[in-house]
């Protein structure tokens, strides 16, 4: 038995992921390559062009992505009192006001991880069947610029509403059987039933911090829930009051949370009207998982709690404690009562909607031009509208670019493919936007979106 104790606050967490990156979607470069083995995720009714596939373990398909409105630049400022050296945002060497208009009405930030762990394949001439287990991870957060302006506020009397911070994680492992099958020569469809466990999940959501600031103390209401479900652990409430502490880590409880999802595609070639013009649409991942052990706290709506302000922080040097000192004030400030006992519930999934279209130049069939329309919901909605120009000058090799109008900015991407007899091999990045640091920490907003992989392939083309 291990214990852990919530020492970091909602804020720590927040700016503690700003240093990592993962997703949780297909590479949207590869929709209109044929040659591209993995593009069935995208759309159950596309199928790989060889009759057998077969995937490497944890090189098979890996897809990474991170997006976010700021940066490292946003919260590290050069200190005035301390010249060469680097100051929080939370130093009094920092102005107020620089601080505050360097920064986006809502602070946004998505991560995730979408990694294939066994894939198999096996068609014919009108079918095809693929069966894959994978690991998916998303992480999205929000919140307003009226919480950092609390933050800075110290004693500075008056009062502050701030509303609508969100957090939520979600892990789950997906075992799916997808199905493509050519009806006739103009109409394909696609279905993939999904089999899914949950691994984690956590919602943070406050509604309202409502700040009362005087001289000498502040008064703080909060609005908020958290529900989370994690196999295994039971949470300690502190002795003086029962609120939420800290939890206990059992790694013997064995996973309880289980879950179903559909993906249903489909392609139809106009060649009889207009050749070359190809339709689709798809929707995946509509489903939910059954959660166990789901802990919902709340905090007290008619509670004032009584806070000493954000201070005595070190803010400066390389041994700044300003994470560890959120934590703790933000503990103090947001105190959370178990709210009923332990059960199940449904949490839906983020389901994806595709629609795209595809052309290809007449008397030039090694080219390609086509428009791909991506909406998915969650906690933080994405739209995207991609436009692409795809190259396969012979049959083992693509190259795909193209330009994506998108719900974070416009974004560049390109998928170089290679799959001769017995191999696949894909590189992909539909978004890149960022500056680092020699860290490699992103300094402003930032997108990134990459996938790669390397497939076994055999047999003759299909097609």
């Amino acid at each position: 038995m291990k214990k852990h104790v919530f020492n970091k606050s909602l804020m720590a967490v927040s700016l503690l992921l700003m240093t990592a990156s993962a997703s949780a979607q297909s590479a949207s470069s590869g929709y209109f390559v044929e040659g591209f083995s993995q593009r069935y995720q995208l759309n159950p009714a596309f199928s790989p062009d060889r009759p057998l596939f077969l995937a490497i373990p944890g090189v098979s398909n890996i897809q990474m992505e991170a997006t976010s409105t700021v940066g490292l630049s946003n919260f590290l400022f050069e200190s005035t009192s301390k010249p060469g050296m680097l100051t929080t945002f939370m130093s009094p060497d920092v102005d107020t006001r620089q601080f505050l208009d360097k920064l986006p009405d809502v602070t946004q930030f998505n991560v995730g991880l979408n990694m294939d762990i066994l894939s198999l394949g096996i068609g014919g001439e009108n079918g095809f069947t693929s069966f894959n287990i994978k690991l998916k991870n998303r992480e999205q957060i929000s919140m307003p610029k009226e919480l950092f302006s609390f933050m800075k506020a110290s004693f500075a009397n008056g009062n502050y509403l701030i509303e609508d911070i969100n957090i939520n994680t979600t892990s789950y492992l997906e075992t799916s059987l997808t199905h493509a099958h050519r009806i006739n020569d103009n109409l394909n469809i696609g279905v993939g039933l999904k089999f899914l466990v949950g691994v984690a999940y956590a919602d943070i959501n406050i509604d309202e911090i409502d700040a009362r600031l005087g001289d000498e103390e502040w008064l703080v209401r909060t609005n908020a829930t958290i529900k989370a479900a994690v196999p295994g652990v039971e949470y300690t409430l502190t002795e003086d009051d029962g609120t939420l502490d800290g939890a206990e880590y059992s790694f013997k409880s064995p996973l309880g949370s289980y879950g179903f999802a559909v993906d249903l595609g489909a392609e139809y070639d106009f060649k009889d009207l207009v050749k070359g013009l190809k339709v689709s649409a798809s929707i995946t991942d509509l489903g939910f998982i059954n959660w166990d052990n789901m802990n919902t706290f709340a905090t007290d709506n008619d509670e004032y709690v009584r806070f000493h302000g954000f201070d005595n922080y070190d803010t400066s040097g390389d041994d700044d404690k300003t994470m560890d000192n959120l934590g703790d004030d933000f503990k103090e400030m947001t105190k959370v009562y178990p709210s009923g006992t332990a059960g199940k519930e449904n949490v839906a999934l983020n389901a994806t909607f595709r629609l795209g279209a595809e052309y290809v130049i007449p008397y030039v069939e090694w080219i390609s031009v086509g428009e791909l329309f991506t909406y998915r919901g969650g906690l933080i909605s994405y739209k995207e509208s991609r436009t692409s120009l795809t190259l396969s000058p012979c049959r083992w090799f693509d190259l795909s670019g193209n330009v994506g109008f998108t719900s974070v900015g416009t974004s560049m991407g390109m998928l170089l493919n290679v799959h001769p007899r017995g191999i696949n091999f894909f590189f992909a990045v539909d978004h890149l936007k960022a500056d680092f640091n020699p860290q490699y920490v992103p300094l402003r907003d930032f997108g990134l979106n990459f996938s790669l992989g390397l497939n076994l392939a055999f047999g003759q083309k299909r097609y």
